[in-house]
């Protein structure tokens, strides 16, 4: 088999074997709770959700180990290096407070945009600064340490699928056809409720469409930080603390009680959603050019 041919094969073994799972846990639940388990009002279906949500995140690093092990390809390229190091120690820098500084952008944003008719001091409540900064520090050092859910997805993605997908096309091409994959990864997820709830127009095709965008934007991203450091830390890092210290959380954190009721009045999670991949994508098209061009030594 030729090598082109071969590492199709590898990437397809890869991709069944990491989105099998969800499937099986999302139809699961379904059956179990009878409704989307994500937007259930059922504690027990809010748990074993969440539960099985995070444990899916590991997936895709077991389906990296299993692909190579069927494959027989061996245990070059891992991607497990720690280079932080000089050079590299900028992108360890970058991946941690990239989002945490996207985020307090955004809800400023959403602030000069959607809550035109109140003022700074209105809309943000600052009354709890040792609380707030407290919550705010426990989540970035959580994510950085307890990175291991992140990981899961980033040893599969961008330390199996990018570098494979990035011998066969182009660098624009694979990140594209990368996020893609990657969003719908997550489309058994959305089918039931995951991120954006059920209640929008198009549901679940329109959620799983935002998510293969919203992928795309931050595969461009996950994967420049990877190659360039040749590692899957700092990808993992900026992972978690995304999940962990995500706009909904800023929001919850500095919105006023009136801010906040008048952002949900006017806004959807999706709308939301949406908003902060708008945002993104400008942080997404730099790195995509940075990834392009070739790496000065």
């Amino acid at each position: 088999m030729d090598s082109k041919k071969l590492t199709i094969k590898r990437l397809a073994i890869f991709y069944i074997l990491a989105i099998l799972p969800l499937i099986g846990f999302s139809a699961g639940l379904t059956a179990v709770f009878g409704e989307p388990a994500f937007a259930s009002e059922n504690p027990e279906a809010l748990k074993w959700a969440g539960f099985l949500g995070t444990a899916a995140m590991f997936a895709p690093a077991i389906a990296h180990i299993l692909t190579r092990l069927i494959t027989k390809e061996g245990w070059r390229n891992t991607y497990l290096g720690f280079t932080a190091k000089k050079g590299n120690i900028g992108y360890f820098t970058f991946s941690v407070f990239y989002k945490p500084v996207e985020s307090l952008l955004f809800i400023i944003v959403i602030w000069l945009l959607f809550l035109n008719g109140m003022s700074f001091a209105e809309a943000f409540d600052f009354s709890r600064p040792v609380s707030q900064a407290s919550v705010f520090l426990f989540q970035l050092a959580g994510s950085v340490i307890i990175f291991f859910p992140a990981f899961g997805e980033e040893w599969g993605w961008r330390g199996y699928m990018m570098p494979k997908l990035l011998e066969l096309m182009p660098k624009p091409a694979a990140i594209i056809t990368g996020g893609v994959l990657w969003g719908l990864w997550h489309a058994p997820l959305t089918v039931i409720g995951h991120n954006f709830g059920v209640d929008y127009p198009g549901f679940p095709f329109a959620g799983i469409a935002v998510m293969c965008a919203v992928c795309i934007i931050t595969n461009a991203v996950l994967t420049f930080l990877t190659e360039r450091t040749r590692s899957i830390y700092p990808a993992s890092f900026c992972h978690m603390i995304n999940n962990n210290l995500s706009p909904f959380i800023f929001m919850s954190l500095f919105f006023s009680g009136e801010a906040a009721a008048a952002i949900n009045e006017k806004l959807s999670s999706m709308q939301i959603f949406i908003a902060y991949a708008a945002l993104t994508l400008v942080t997404g098209a730099i790195c995509l050019v940075l990834f392009i061009r070739k790496k000065k030594d």
